[in-house]
């Protein structure tokens, strides 16, 4: 026992050892979190203080669930197999099937991912006869998503006086989703967290078989839990309150999406007797990199506070990049590239490529295709995401969950045998009238008025299909069932003739793959003794994020959004489009709560690097058909100059961009830091990015303009106090600074 604590540093060790009671680890980018974490499970298997099955261990991503999985298997066999383990969504999951019967629900529901909801609530809005223009599907799904994190129900709502028309229109809508989830078995990604505290809520005996089961609870990345999660960790927590919350309140990045950076800042008021331990020595990173990040992140007022540190030498400084506009920024990052190749011996798996937006993609992977660079993007088209691949797992869908009318109408005419949109309508009347589903409702279309007897025969050939493959569903395993499925239903055919020769290949490869992925799910299940059939596999794939099914060994350019970023690591990092309006972007920049969590994003992807830094800005950028010109973002400014390299070329670069680089002035380098005349979009005296002056405030810089003269609003963030005010330009009193 000693010999494996020996493998921990000090601070590390004292969060392993405090096994009993609240337990909040404060753990930094590249402190060795996940190490903590896995030894302190083995501790308790060890230590005899916990069975495997008596411990629940909460990741924020499968890919950190498989991780800690392998490294507890390594360190302890077998034995630590029978651990519940995973993100809150598949545990959640797999409290609902077992409990299925408490709300109403076959224990083969179907989960709904994003799609699937907003075909269901364009249903809904159209028999209601709302237009799509006003009330977008799309918006009213993101609308009820994040009134379900925070635990508003349908009933919380209408019990409300709604002022807003819109707002009493969307309750309702809300209503109504929940009684079409309900009619066909399923649940959304949200239903998830919520649907668990109300069974807990309606029947303590269930809550109390769960508060008997985790003797320990384990949570990782506490600071990007929501209040549905919040509430359910409080449920589950027993007398002993033995709950351990890994998390870095510096890394809180998804409060557009319900995330409660409070949830993490307020752990001692909800526990009191918590300990609290910090994990500040850093493992991935250069000195340098810390020491820039920790200057930016400590501009933030909402902290618990700490102070990354390293053994490891200041390594290289960060380069600064300046481009002209993107297709220049794209074509230096090319050249940054091949000099860390021929330089420093880099694969191009060692590389990433960060950026604030998806759209900044397109302009990096020209110039990447250009140049015979291989990339793989992360939050592009996703596997699961392909047309094939979701006909194929529709089909299954309904196989598992006859009940579910969206994966059903997705298939009924695919390949197409001629049943229309009109025919479907009809039975579906004809169902709603029987209070029958949709697909029993196929079963009996002769009963359905005016539907032709070819019409007829068609939707009732189907149907028997689907129904003897269900009745097989039991008999075959579930790569058998749904290969010989898509065969029979004319899948692989439809794909091998409509299609010319290169999409069809495509197609049909991406199919096998599914199927591969299915027997390495049953391989993988079978081994460790858990459910294996299809409607385990079903589950999976509906909880895989784009994290999870990226190859971290192929040798390729990664390119992805900051918030993809969190959790990885790369030897070469470049952070994209660090300008006003793009990082932070212009939405958030008045506000200083939105302000901070974009400078925390800003932070995760400077201490995703492991030994070189490069940060790229250009001067003009083309954005939703218009252009215009940029100052640095805010965040630069906040980094030591001492630890910057400016960098207008890369030196020592070859390859295919040789002859296209520009050759900058030291000049034009920098006038980086010096709002270029030109290059400002300037009203009256004051412009974007501006230095100013405030007798209350301090110094600060101008971050938006808003209207024209003495009425013209203008958004000022003062660095001293991380504060942001928006000041009337009559009355700002703001003194314009000139800049050496």
């Amino acid at each position: 026992m000693e010999d494996f604590l020996n493998e921990l540093n000090e601070e590390q060790r004292k969060a392993v050892l405090a096994t009993d009671g609240p337990v909040l680890i404060i753990a930094g980018a590249g402190s060795g979190k996940t190490r903590t974490l896995t030894y302190r499970i083995a501790y308790l298997i060890k230590k005899q203080l916990a069975k495997p099955s008596e411990i629940l261990a909460v990741t924020f991503t499968n890919k950190a669930a498989r991780e800690m999985k392998e490294r507890l298997t390594t360190l302890l066999g077998s034995q630590a197999l029978p651990l519940w383990m995973g993100t809150f969504h598949s545990v959640c999951a797999r409290i609902l099937r077992t409990e299925a019967e408490h709300i109403g629900l076959s224990r083969n529901f179907t989960i709904y991912d994003v799609d699937d909801s907003v075909r269901a609530l364009r249903k809904i809005l159209s028999s209601k006869g709302l237009s799509p223009q006003k009330f977008n599907p799309k918006v009213v799904q993101s609308r009820i998503s994040r009134l379900k994190n925070h635990f508003v129900l349908p009933e919380n709502l209408l019990e409300q006086e709604l002022d807003d028309e819109y707002d009493q229109i969307v309750a309702e809508v809300y209503q109504a989703y929940m009684a079409f989830l309900k009619k066909n078995e399923a649940l959304d990604f949200d239903d998830l967290l919520i649907r668990p505290i109300q069974v807990f809520d309606d029947f303590p005996e269930i809550k109390a078989k769960y508060n008997k089961k985790f003797q320990y609870i384990l949570v990782d990345e506490y600071q990007d839990t929501n209040h549905a999660q919040y509430l359910l960790l409080k449920r589950l927590v027993n007398e002993r309150k033995n709950l351990c919350v890994v998390g870095d309140e510096d890394q809180s990045i998804y409060g557009w999406r319900g995330a409660d950076i409070k949830n993490i800042l307020n752990f001692n008021r909800d526990f009191p007797e918590a300990r609290i331990f910090k994990l500040e020595e850093n493992y991935r990173s250069h000195n340098n990199i810390l020491q820039a990040a920790n200057a930016v992140v400590r501009n933030n007022k909402s902290r618990l506070g700490k102070n990354l540190w390293t053994r490891k030498q200041d390594g290289p400084k960060i380069k600064l990049v300046v481009a002209d506009d993107e297709a220049d920024e794209a074509l230096k990052v090319v050249e940054i590239i091949h000099d860390e190749m021929y330089t420093h011996k880099r694969s191009f798996k060692d590389i990433a490529i960060l950026y604030r937006t998806n759209a900044q993609s397109r302009a990096l992977e020209d110039q990447l295709r250009r140049n015979a660079i291989s990339y793989t993007i992360i939050g592009g088209v996703k596997f699961y995401d392909r047309k094939e691949i979701k006909d194929v797992l529709a089909y299954l869908k309904v196989l598992v969950n006859p009940a579910d009318s969206v994966a059903l109408r997705r298939i009924i005419n695919f390949p197409l045998r001629g049943v229309g949109e009109t025919t479907v309508n009809k039975i579906e009347r004809f169902a709603e009238m029987e209070n029958i589903t949709l697909f029993d409702a196929l079963g009996r279309v002769e009963e359905v008025a005016n539907i032709s007897a070819t019409m007829g025969s068609r939707v009732k050939q189907f149907y028997l299909m689907m129904k003897k493959f269900m009745e097989l569903k039991d008999e075959l395993n579930a790569v058998e069932l749904a290969s010989t499925l898509v065969s029979e239903a004319g899948i692989m055919h439809h794909y091998q003739t409509e299609y010319d020769q290169y999409e069809s290949e495509s197609r049909i490869e991406n199919i096998k793959e599914l199927f591969a992925t299915m027997e390495q799910f049953t391989r993988e299940r079978e081994g460790e003794g858990r459910d294996s059939d299809l409607a385990a596999f079903l589950e999976e794939v509906s909880l895989m994020t784009d994290i999870d099914t990226w190859n971290e060994s192929s040798n390729a350019v990664t390119l992805m959004t900051l918030h993809s970023a969190k959790g990885l690591e790369f030897p070469v990092v470049c952070i994209t489009g660090l300008e006003m309006g793009l990082m932070p972007l212009q939405r958030t920049s008045a506000d200083l709560k939105e302000l901070e969590e974009e400078r925390r994003l800003f932070y995760v992807g400077m201490t995703r690097a492991m030994e070189s830094l490069y940060l790229t800005y250009a001067k003009y950028r083309r954005r939703y058909n218009a252009g215009t010109y940029n100052t640095p973002s805010l965040f630069l400014d906040e980094i030591p100059t001492e630890l910057l390299e400016f960098k207008t070329r890369i030196a020592g670069t070859r390859g295919a961009s040789r002859g296209k680089r520009k050759t900058e002035r030291k000049a034009k380098l920098e006038a980086y830091f010096q709002n270029d005349d030109q290059n400002q979009d300037r009203s009256g005296e004051f412009f974007v990015g501006q230095k100013v002056y405030h007798e209350t405030f301090g110094k600060g810089q101008i971050i938006q303009l808003e209207g024209s003269g003495d009425k013209m609003k203008i958004t000022v963030h003062f660095g001293r106090d991380g504060i942001t005010k928006k000041l009337i330009k009559k009355f700002a009193n703001l003194t314009p600074l000139e800049e050496n």
